[in-house]
């Protein structure tokens, strides 16, 4: 049963840690609007034009990342910012309310496909298809649900009448199923580019609603503009923080990778220790089960390694390698926690479901059911730390790496120390 939850409470925390900062972020944002309205309002007298600049970085910087989910959002928001330029009828206000929202649900669904002609074609033929299908059925839509329109609009008054005055019932339903939905997507896709969607839906309608209310228009303007530019600003951290997470981390395992671990050890001070894991008889593990048992082989190990106790860093190195730093530790003193996560990566078992052959006909004969294979997974380790003898990085990894050659001759599946 915990394993069963682990994935999910990890998912859930992966969401958290992504989700909740935004909204805390913007929080804040109109916490300090509210209490320095006049402050800000002298601030932003002449930034009208700011919005429009910042969605447009925004949108090139999607653009040069080639996240174009991120560019078409920056094109909705701007068409949010264009309703203080130019008068639309409340017909076709409905309307545009309607497309954008679920313009950016259909992003949250999609996936990013560059922009080759083709591709662009197809997307803005797949958005002017959704403002169509909104123009002809926000009518039918809002006869057809009036029963249940009516309950919410007694409901939205009797909590609030200020509430009912910005917000119809058709709305308010439909920003409720396109942010559960989009809510789902999120938790079930957790990144950057999902989280800036979600709140690009939210503050869209956001927007909306108090661009249509009866407060100055000044007041609007500023709201306005302030929420552009933050969303602005969550896009364009959004391609950033993910390019960043692409350099820096392996895409199979999920840590870090090689070019994270240089990094790291230019932080490194005159004291630590290199550990260099090998997955052991790999090569045939991936010739016997196949490549995609492998992938999950390494995403195992890779896992085991990761949570090492006494400080240690992991990285992948390449193939089945791996690095464990330890700042500030000798090799006697990461021994015990080197060999408590071998012994975890030997005692877990791996179980793989074979294929049956196919039966003779036998009608009388029980299916069997599907029987799984317990395999085992064992790793090697070469321990080395930094001495005066061997002071630069690769002359230490170049004593781990003869280490653990000693443990690959030395029958694998243990841990050798290097003789500095």
């Amino acid at each position: 049963m915990t394993t069963k939850l682990s994935p999910l409470l990890s998912r859930l925390t992966d969401f958290c840690w992504l989700f909740f900062p935004t909204l805390l972020f913007f929080g804040a944002l109109y916490g300090v609007y509210s209490y320095n309205t006049e402050w800000i309002k002298a601030w932003l007298f002449n930034l009208w034009w700011l919005s429009y600049a910042c969605l447009a970085i925004a949108a090139v910087i999607a653009w040069q990342f080639g996240r174009s989910r991120l560019v078409y959002g920056c094109v909705l928001l701007l068409m949010i910012a264009a309703n203080k330029k130019l008068a639309f009828p409340p017909e076709l206000l409905e309307v545009k309310y309607c497309g954008i929202l679920l313009s950016f649900l259909f992003l949250m669904y999609s996936k990013d496909k560059g922009f080759s002609a083709l591709n662009v074609f197809f997307s803005l033929l797949i958005f002017l298809t959704i403002f169509i299908l909104c123009w002809l059925s926000i009518p039918l839509l809002q006869n057809y649900a009036q029963p249940w329109l009516t309950s919410l609009d007694s409901l939205l008054y009797q909590l609030s009448p200020e509430l009912r005055t910005l917000v119809s019932p058709f709305n308010i339903a439909l920003l409720l199923v396109s942010s559960l939905l989009g809510l789902v997507r999120l938790i079930v896709k957790t990144d950057n580019t999902h989280n800036a969607l979600f709140f690009g839906l939210i503050f869209s309608a956001f927007m909306h609603f108090y661009g249509n209310s009866n407060s100055t228009p000044s007041n609007n303007t500023d709201l306005g503009l302030i929420t552009l530019v933050s969303l602005a600003a969550l896009f364009g951290y959004s391609v950033l923080k993910d390019s960043f997470t692409m350099a820096f981390k392996d895409e199979l395992t999920g840590i870090p990778s090689r070019r994270a671990l240089m990094q790291f050890v230019q932080t490194l001070g005159r004291k630590y220790t290199v550990v260099m894991s090998d997955i052991d008889h790999f090569k045939k593990f991936n010739d016997t089960y196949g490549h995609d048992v492998g992938d999950e082989v390494l995403k195992l190990v890779a896992s085991k390694l990761n949570k090492v106790s006494g400080g240690g860093k992991t990285f992948r190195f390449g193939g089945e390698e791996f690095i464990i730093v330890f700042p500030r530790k000798t090799a006697n003193e990461v021994a015990p926690f080197v060999e408590m996560v071998r012994q975890t990566i030997a005692d877990y078992d791996i179980a793989l479901r074979t294929k049956p052959r196919p039966p003779k006909p036998n009608k009388t004969a029980p299916k069997k059911p599907n029987k799984a294979k317990i395999v085992k997974v064992t790793s090697s380790f070469g321990v080395a730390q930094r001495t005066k003898q061997h002071a630069t990085f690769a002359d230490i990894m170049k004593q781990a790496d003869i280490a653990l050659y000693a443990a690959k001759k030395g029958g694998r599946n243990c841990v050798r120390i290097a003789k500095q």
